[in-house]
C-alpha cells in the first residue's frame, strides 16, 4: 500500500484541489483503501467522511488511520452502497474504475447518493499509462475515455475532463444535474 500511496500522491493532490471539501460537507471516498485520501480531507476541514471499499482488510487499516475522525466505513461495491439518497455533497474515487463490475450502474449509484448539484471526481490513469505497469496486466478493466464519459452523462452528470500528470492520467469532473 505504501508504494501505491507514493505513486498516487499527485492524483491525491489534484483530486483534493478539484473537490474543494468544505467544513460541514459529507464527503464519500469510493474505494478508499487504507484511508490516505480521507485523512488528507480530514486535515483540510471538519467534514463527515464516508469510505467504501470491497476489502474488509483495507478498511481495518483505514479505521486505524482515521481513529478519532468523523468517519463511517462501509464494505460494499460502488453499485450497491448502503447510503441514503441525496445525502452526499462530494464524492471521489482514485484508481478504482478499472475494478467496477459495470460503469453505468456505478455512475447511477453515485448520482443517487449525491445531493443535486453534488460533485464527483473520478481520477485514474489512461489506458496507455496502465499498460506500462506490469501489475495492471491482470484484473484491470480497460475502459475507453468515451465509455466512461458516456456512463457519467447517462447518469445525469454534467462532465468535463482534466488531463493531469503530463497526460498519464485524467480526472472526470462530474456535477449532478438534478
Amino acid at each position: 500500500m505504501a508504494v501505491m500511496n507514493r505513486q498516487n500522491a499527485q492524483m491525491y493532490e489534484v483530486t483534493e484541489r478539484l473537490l474543494r471539501p468544505q467544513a460541514g460537507d459529507t464527503v464519500l471516498d469510493i474505494g478508499c483503501g487504507n484511508g490516505v485520501m480521507m485523512e488528507r480531507v480530514a486535515r483540510r476541514c471538519d467534514c463527515r467522511l464516508i469510505g467504501t471499499d470491497i476489502s474488509g482488510d483495507v478498511l481495518k487499516s483505514a479505521k486505524h488511520r482515521l481513529k478519532g475522525k468523523n468517519v463511517e466505513l462501509l464494505c460494499c461495491p460502488v453499485d450497491d452502497m448502503p447510503i441514503e439518497n441525496a445525502t452526499v455533497d462530494k464524492a471521489l474515487t482514485i484508481n478504482t474504475l478499472y475494478f467496477w463490475e459495470d460503469l453505468a450502474s456505478g455512475f447511477v449509484e453515485i448520482a443517487r447518493v449525491l445531493k443535486p448539484g453534488g460533485l464527483f471526481i473520478g481520477t485514474h490513469y489512461t489506458n496507455q499509462s496502465l499498460k506500462t505497469y506490469s501489475h495492471t496486466q491482470f484484473g484491470y478493466g480497460m475502459h475507453a475515455e468515451s465509455e466512461i464519459l458516456s456512463a457519467a452523462q447517462n447518469a445525469d452528470f454534467a462532465v468535463e475532463v482534466q488531463t493531469i500528470m503530463g497526460g498519464k492520467a485524467y480526472c472526470v469532473v462530474c456535477r449532478r444535474q438534478s
